[in-house]
């Protein structure tokens, strides 16, 4: 498994990864006000772009595929048949992927699956026992973001990797058996249009892992999308 320099996508073992692509989110900023015409074209160019980049056979998207909840609007079906004919897709559902079905026959429950000993869910739901026992559970749907304070005292948001270590004590109160080493990696929005700011114990309404707080957020090593390591989450100065 590998981070892609630059990028908020994970290649490994032949598949790219992604996240939270929000295709659609036209319709949501026009109605702020916003025109941002072509935003979904422009995800699926960079998208077909690491595809060709990286080679890869097939590519996972971890949720959140659309923006719009309920159904799937005109830009993601449109968008989303051009992709299909570029690379297979498999689809984990996020909590704004209902009737995601309708463009994609293989979609995985958002508990998440197995992919060659990752473990991939989106976030929104506990994951299933099975993923409990994988190295790495990757998990898209909290947007990670870090703020940054340059020399002037301006602060800067960019997104960012997280991997967070496990609390062996709040695990067993949920899973009876798993993989004492386990990480937990949140996975950056592949959208740039969305992100938060992860802080101090904001664990609350980002899953029901943080939530519960089965990995420690505040020890997080953070990582910028550009690889340099911040450090842990807890030691960073905004």
């Amino acid at each position: 498994m590998r981070f892609i320099f630059g990028e908020p996508a994970i290649f490994h073992k032949d598949a790219l990864i992604i996240g939270d692509t929000h295709f659609g989110i036209e319709f949501r900023l026009k109605e702020k006000g916003i025109h941002y015409e072509g935003a979904s074209e422009q995800i699926l160019e960079k998208i077909i772009s690491l595809v060709k980049k990286t080679k890869a056979k097939k590519l996972i998207m971890i949720g959140d595929v659309k923006e719009c909840i309920t159904h799937v609007d005109k830009i993601t079906e449109n968008v989303f048949k051009k992709l299909q004919t570029k690379v297979p897709i498999t689809i984990v559902r996020g909590n704004h992927d209902g009737g995601i079905e309708k463009i994609c026959d293989d979609v995985k429950p958002s508990e998440g699956f197995f992919y060659e000993g990752l473990g991939l869910m989106h976030g929104n739901a506990w994951p299933s026992e099975e993923l409990v026992f994988a190295d790495y559970l990757v998990s898209a749907h909290q947007h990670p973001q870090i703020e940054l304070k340059d020399k002037l005292g301006k602060i800067h948001v960019e997104p960012a990797w997280f991997v967070l270590p496990p609390n062996k004590t709040k695990i067993k109160n949920f899973y009876k058996k798993f993989n004492k080493k386990i990480q937990l990696i949140l996975l950056p929005a592949f959208n740039t249009l969305v992100g938060k700011s992860l802080k101090l114990n904001a664990e609350k309404h980002i899953g029901p892992l943080l939530y519960n707080r089965l990995f420690k957020l505040n020890d997080a090593l953070v990582y910028r999308l550009n690889g340099i390591c911040l450090g842990k989450l807890k030691n960073i100065e905004v």
